[in-house]
C-alpha cells in the first residue's frame, strides 16, 4: 500500500520540528510557532490526513485500551453506564453510529468541554491527542468496523512477498517489503569478523578466538557461515548462554526470597538450572520441554528421570506464607512467560482488557492448586556408591526417624485433644462465624487455641450429612428452628426422634456383633434433652461433652480389653456381656465420626503437624531444618528434582470474590482459558490437570505460544521483539511491526519440529541478522524507533556474558558445566561461567543491581536496559575488571610476544577479535612506552583495563 503524501508530508514536517526542537535551541520557540500552525491545518482537513483505511488493530485498539477499556471493558464489576467498547455489537447499540460520527455518542464525549460528560473524564488524568481524535473520527465515519484481536486469530502461514535482489531468505523478504513501503533499505553488511563476533556473542555468550576468526575470514566456501552456525549450537555453552535466558523467564533463584532477617537456601534448586541447560543443549523440542516443565511427574517416567527437574519451574518461585499467592505466582509464570497474557490480573475480578474473566483464573488455580511437592524429592539419575554418600544416606535416615518419631506420637496427642474439644468448633459454628482465611499463618497454637483448620473441616464435615442421618440429623432439624420458637419445637422434635426409636426393651443385645442401632442415636437424643436447650449453642455444647465422654470411654475399654491379652488372664468371649460398650451399635456410630479417616479429628499426618502447639512444632521445624541443611551442606548429597504430586481426588475449588478466600463464589472446574479455546470446554483431567493444561499451551491450534515464543527468540537476537511487549500480547501490549513475519517464523517454527536450533539457523542467515549496526539520518528521521529494522541494533552484553568474557580473554574462564551455586559475594573471582552464580532473592548482588539483571521475583520476559554513570565507574574502578586486566598482561600469549608491537596485537586479538589500525597500534606503543604516571601497575595492565572498559568490549555491533 503506497503511502499517501500529504500524509508523509505532515510526518516529515512533525518530525523535522522534533529534530530542530532537539538539535537547534536558538529556533526552537520559532519552530515551535510554524509547527502548531502547521498541525491546525493539518487537522482541519479532516479525513484528508489519514486517507488510508484504518487498522482497526494498529490504530484504534491501543486508543481504547488505553484509554476507555478501564471502564467500558470486560471487567464487568468496574464498567459504567453498561456500555462496552471492546465488543462491536454492544459498542454501536449504544455509542456508535457507524458511518456518522457527529451522531455517535463517542465522539460527542470525547469532543464535548463539558467536564462531567467528556470522555475520558477529567479526574482520570488521561486525555485524547488531536491525532487520536482523528483517528477515532475517521474509524466512526469508514464504519467503525471492528477486528478479532490479532493474537487471538488463528496462525496463518502468510504468502512471501515478492523477491528483492537484496533478500536471501523469506525473513529478508517480509522485512524488504516493509522497509520498501516506507522508502528504507537494509544496511550494508558487517564484516566477516563482526559476523563471528556477533554470532559467537549471540549463541554462546562468549567472545570468538582469533583462530576462530581467523578460519572463517579464510573460509570462502559458500556455506562458511553455516558452519560457524552449528559448530556454535553444537558447543555445550550454547545451552548456558540461552538457558540463562529462559531462566529469566522461570524466575529463577536459590533462595525462598520475602526473608526480612536472614534467607533460606533451595538445596535443589540448580537441578532445574541444569535440566535447563542439558535440555536446550540437546535441542528437545520446545512443546516436550513446556510440557516436562509443567507435567514432567505425569509422563509415566522412571521415578528418578532427569526430566523431573523440569518441574523447577513450577516450584522455584518464591515461597509465599500464604498458599494463594505461591499459586498465583505460578499462574503468572505459565501465563506470561509462555502465553504472553497477564492472566493473574483476573485473580480480583474479570481482566480489565483482555477475554480473560475471573472464572478462567480460578480454573488455572484449580489446575495448579491440587498439586504440592513431596516431603522426600525424587534424586535425579542413579547416585554413585561413595563413601559420602552412604554417609548421607545414614544421616538421613537418622534425622528423618527422628522427626517422624516426634511428629507421630505429637499428632497422636494433638488428635486425641480435638477428640475431647468437638463441642468448641460446634459452639463457633452455632455462633455463625464466618468462613475463616486458611491462607493465614498461625504461630502461637496453645492446647486450647480454636484451629482455623479445624473449624472450617467441621464446618464441611457437617455439610456432609443432613437432617436423616442418625447422629447429626438432629443438628440439622434444630438449626433450621427460628430462635423465637426454638425451645418449644426443639423438645418436640427430640421426641418425635425417641418415638421413632420404638421401644428400648425390644432392641438388640449391645453385645452381639449383628445388633443393629435404632433409627436415631439414642445417646444423641438423651444428651441434648438433658441440656433443654434454649439454643443451638445448648445443642453444640451437648455434642461436645457427648464425644468427650464416648473418646474416654473407649480410651478406657482399650485399655481393659487389651488386658484380656496378658499371659494367665481370663479369656473373655467376644459376644459376653463384659463387651456390650466394646460391641454397640450406637457407640459405634458416634465412634465412626471421632475415628474414622478424613473426620476432623482424624487427619492425617502433614496436615496434624501444621495444628501442633506452637513449642511442639518449634521442635518438629528444627528436626526438619537438620533434615534442610544435610540435603544442602552434605558432600555425598545427591541431586533431587523440585518435583511436584498431584492429588487424585480435590475438594471442590470456587471462585474467590475480589480475591478473597472467604468470599466464596461459584466452583470452577479445571480447564484452560476460554479465549484459546475452541468448541466445549475440556475439563483437565483429576491427577492429571497440568499434564491437560501443558498440552493445551502445546496444541497446535492455540494461537499464542508459538508467537510468543519466537517472538522471544527474535529478540534476544535483534533486542527488541517483532512484538515490543514480549510479556503481553493482549490488548495493553504493543501489536507486532511485522505480523506477517511473526506468523511466518510460527508457522515454519511447527514445520520444524519445535526445534529452537533451527530457528535460530533461520533467523542467522538471513541479510536481516547480518546487517549493519551503523546509523543513517535520513532513515532515523523516518523510522525513529527503527521499527521496520533498517539497521542492527546495538547492544550492550549483558551482565554475565560482559562477566563471561572478561574471564574468557583473561584466560580464567572454567568451563565446568552444572553442580551447586557458586556465591558472587563470597568470592567474586570465581572462574566459572556466570549463570552457575548463586541467585538471591533477598540480597540484590550489586552487580545484578548495577547491570539490569533479571529480577527474580517474577517472571522477567524483558530485562531493563539503562546506561546510568555507575556502569562506567565500574569499568573504571572495579577491582573485578582491574585483576581480569592484570591476568590479560600477563597471559602468556600476550607477554610471550617478542615486540611491543606483536604485544599490543595480541591484546586487540584476545580483547576484540580484530588487529588494531595502525593509529590504534601508535597511540597503544605511545602509551606504554611513554606513560610516567605513578601506579601501582605497569602500563600494560592498564592498557588492558582501557580495553576492557572499552565500549567496544561490552557491545555488540
Amino acid at each position: 500500500m503506497s503511502a499517501d503524501p500529504l500524509k508523509k508530508a505532515s510526518s516529515n514536517t512533525l518530525l523535522s520540528f522534533a529534530v530542530c526542537c532537539r538539535y537547534d535551541g536558538r529556533m526552537k520557540k520559532l519552530c515551535c510557532v510554524i509547527t502548531s500552525l502547521v498541525v491546525a491545518s493539518i487537522l482541519s482537513i479532516g479525513e484528508g490526513l489519514c486517507a488510508d483505511e484504518i487498522d482497526f488493530n494498529a490504530q484504534i485498539r491501543p486508543i481504547l485500551a488505553e484509554n476507555c477499556l478501564h471502564c467500558h471493558g470486560p471487567d464487568a464489576d468496574k464498567r459504567e453506564g453498561e456500555l462496552r467498547l471492546d465488543l462491536e455489537d454492544a459498542a454501536k447499540t449504544k455509542a456508535i453510529v457507524a458511518g456518522k460520527p457527529t451522531e455517535s455518542e463517542l465522539i460527542k464525549r470525547i469532543l464535548s468541554t463539558d467536564e462531567f460528560t467528556k470522555m475520558p473524564p477529567p479526574e482520570s488524568g488521561k486525555a485524547l491527542t488531536p491525532a487520536q481524535i482523528q483517528l477515532l473520527k475517521q474509524w466512526v465515519s469508514e464504519g467503525a468496523n471492528y477486528a478479532g484481536h490479532w493474537a487471538f486469530e488463528p496462525i496463518q502461514k502468510p504468502e512471501s512477498p515478492p523477491d528483492y535482489p537484496a533478500a536471501k531468505t523469506d525473513i529478508d523478504r517480509f522485512v524488504l517489503a516493509k522497509l520498501k513501503s516506507q522508502g528504507l533499505s537494509l544496511t550494508p553488511r558487517i564484516t566477516k569478523q563482526q559476523l563471528i563476533r556477533r554470532a559467537t556473542f549471540d549463541l554462546i555468550g562468549l567472545p570468538p578466538t582469533w583462530e576462530e576468526v581467523q578460519n572463517f575470514v579464510n573460509d570462502e566456501s559458500p556455506n562458511a557461515f553455516e558452519k560457524v552456525i552449528d559448530r556454535l549450537l553444537a558447543s555445550p555453552h550454547y545451552g548456558e548462554r540461552w538457558g540463562r535466558h529462559w531462566l529469566d523467564i522461570a524466575r529463577y533463584a536459590d533462595t525462598h526470597g520475602g526473608a526480612a532477617i536472614g534467607f533460606t537456601k533451595f538445596p535443589f534448586s540448580y537441578t532445574y538450572r541444569d535440566y535447563v541447560i542439558r535440555t536446550l543443549n540437546a535441542d528437545t523440542p520446545y512443546n516436550q520441554f513446556v510440557v516436562e516443565q509443567l507435567a514432567a511427574d505425569q509422563l509415566g517416567l522412571p521415578a528418578n528421570d532427569p526430566a523431573l527437574a523440569g518441574l523447577g519451574f513450577l516450584t522455584v518461585g518464591m515461597q509465599f506464607r500464604n498458599p494463594h499467592d505461591t499459586i498465583d505466582d505460578q499462574i503468572d509464570v505459565v501465563s506470561r512467560g509462555m502465553l504472553g497474557l497477564t492472566v493473574a490480573c483476573a485473580r480480583c475480578h474479570d481482566h480489565k482488557y483482555d477475554p480473560i474473566p475471573t472464572s478462567d483464573y480460578y480454573s488455572l488455580y484449580a489446575t495448579l492448586a491440587s498439586s504440592e511437592s513431596p516431603q522426600l524429592l525424587p534424586v535425579v539419575g542413579t547416585p554413585e556408591s561413595t563413601p559420602a554418600y552412604q554417609k548421607y544416606q545414614a544421616d538421613l535416615a537418622d534425622r528423618q526417624a527422628a522427626y517422624d518419631d516426634m511428629a507421630r506420637e505429637q499428632n497422636a496427642v494433638m488428635r486425641g485433644r480435638l477428640k475431647m474439644q468437638v463441642g468448641l468448633y460446634l459452639k463457633e459454628l452455632a455462633k455463625g462465624i464466618p468462613e475463616q482465611d486458611l491462607a493465614s499463618v498461625f504461630l502461637s497454637y496453645r492446647t486450647d487455641d480454636l484451629r482455623p483448620r479445624v473449624l472450617e473441616a467441621w464446618r464441611k464435615y457437617l455439610k456432609q450429612f443432613d437432617a436423616t442421618d442418625p447422629v447429626f440429623g438432629a443438628w440439622h432439624q434444630l438449626s433450621a428452628l427460628k430462635a423465637e420458637e426454638f425451645e418449644k419445637r426443639s423438645l418436640e422434635s427430640l421426641q418425635k426422634m425417641t418415638d421413632e426409636n420404638g421401644d428400648p426393651t425390644k432392641w438388640a443385645a449391645p453385645q452381639s456383633l449383628g445388633a443393629a442401632a435404632p433409627r436415631w442415636n439414642p445417646r444423641v437424643i438423651g444428651a441434648i434433652k438433658s441440656k433443654q436447650p434454649k439454643s443451638m449453642l445448648d445443642v453444640a455444647e451437648a455434642y461436645g461433652t457427648l464425644f468427650a465422654d464416648v473418646h474416654q470411654q473407649w480410651l478406657k475399654l482399650l485399655q481393659e480389653t487389651v488386658k484380656e491379652a496378658v499371659p494367665g488372664a481370663e479369656v473373655i468371649p467376644d459376644e459376653d456381656a463384659r463387651h456390650a460398650d466394646v460391641n454397640s451399635p450406637i457407640n459405634r456410630q458416634l465412634r465412626t465420626h471421632l475415628y474414622k479417616p478424613g473426620t476432623p479429628t482424624s487427619m492425617d499426618e502433614k496436615a496434624a503437624a501444621r495444628e501442633l502447639n506452637r513449642s511442639i512444632r518449634d521442635s518438629l521445624n528444627g528436626r526438619a531444618n537438620q533434615i534442610h541443611n544435610l540435603h544442602l551442606s552434605s558432600p555425598g548429597s545427591p541431586p533431587r528434582a523440585m518435583a511436584l504430586k498431584e492429588d487424585q481426588q480435590t475438594d471442590d475449588f470456587y471462585i474467590f470474590r475480589r480475591g478473597s478466600p472467604v468470599s466464596r463464589g461459584e466452583t470452577v472446574e479445571a480447564h484452560f482459558l476460554t479465549a484459546l479455546s475452541t468448541g466445549e470446554l475440556e475439563q483437565f483431567p483429576d491427577g492429571k490437570r497440568r499434564l491437560g493444561l501443558a498440552r493445551s499451551i502445546v496444541d497446535p491450534d492455540n494461537p499464542l505460544t508459538r508467537r510468543v515464543f519466537v517472538n522471544w527468540v527474535w529478540r534476544n537476537h535483534f533486542g527488541k521483539g517483532l512484538v515490543r511487549t514480549p510479556d503481553n500480547f493482549g490488548t495493553r501490549g504493543q501489536p507486532p511491526t511485522h505480523p506477517e513475519l511473526l506468523d511466518h517464523l510460527a508457522t515454519t517454527f511447527a514445520e520444524d519440529g519445535w526445534s529452537l536450533k533451527k530457528l535460530h539457523r533461520r533467523i542467522m542467515l538471513s541479510v536481516v541478522y547480518q546487517q549493519g549496526a551503523v546509523e543513517n539520518k535520513t532513515a532515523r528521521m523516518i523510522d525513529p524507533d527503527n521499527k521496520f529494522l533498517w539497521r542492527m541494533p546495538r547492544r550492550r552484553l549483558k551482565l554475565e556474558a560482559m562477566r563471561d568474557s572478561m574471564l574468557a580473554v583473561s584466560g580464567e574462564l572454567n568451563p565446568a558445566q552444572r553442580g551447586r551455586p557458586f556465591d558472587y559475594l563470597s568470592n567474586p573471582v570465581n572462574p566459572r561461567r556466570s549463570v552457575y552464580a548463586f541467585v538471591n532473592r533477598d540480597i540484590v548482588h550489586n552487580l545484578a543491581s548495577t547491570f539490569d539483571s533479571a529480577n527474580p521475583n517474577a517472571c522477567t520476559a524483558k530485562r531493563p536496559d539503562t546506561n546510568v554513570p555507575q556502569q562506567t565507574l565500574f569499568a573504571l574502578n572495579s577491582d573485578f575488571i582491574q585483576d581480569r586486566a592484570a591476568k590479560l598482561a600477563a597471559h602468556s600469549e600476550v607477554s610471550s610476544a617478542e615486540s611491543d608491537e606483536e604485544r599490543v596485537k595480541r591484546l586487540y586479538q584476545r580483547t576484540f577479535a580484530r588487529q588494531p589500525d595502525e593509529r590504534e597500534l601508535k597511540i597503544a606503543l605511545n602509551y606504554v612506552r611513554n606513560n610516567n604516571e605513578t601506579s601501582k601497575t605497569n602500563p600494560w595492565q592498564r592498557l588492558a583495563h582501557v580495553l576492557l572498559a572499552a565500549n567496544e568490549f561490552v557491545f555488540v555491533d
